[in-house]
């Protein structure tokens, strides 16, 4: 119990017998939709209403990297600031 609260999966809300039925080994509750390995069916890690399955490795990845993730976001206005600011020093240069 102690480690779906702190994954914040939907474990304890799925059906055993339907999860080894669909596949899934015991201890999981979903299989990873970005390489098929087991996970864990979560709320996507970020500001999308979207639930999806995840292994721990991908959905770390997601929040980081997603332009919608938690630190994706952050990233990617970097990224955009970094682009206008260049844009800006060789358009004001010519």
């Amino acid at each position: 119990m102690e480690r779906v609260k702190a994954r914040n999966c939907y474990c304890e809300w799925s059906d055993p017998l339907e999860l080894r039925r669909q596949g899934v080994p015991a201890g999981f509750c979903g299989l990873c939709e970005t390489c098929g390995r087991p996970g864990h069916a979560r709320h996507f890690p970020g500001a999308l209403a979207y639930t999806g399955a995840w292994c721990d490795k991908h959905y770390r990845r997601l929040g980081l990297l997603h332009p919608a993730g938690h630190a994706g976001s952050f990233l990617w206005l970097g990224v955009a600031a970094a682009v206008f600011a260049a844009a800006y020093v060789v358009l004001s240069t010519v």
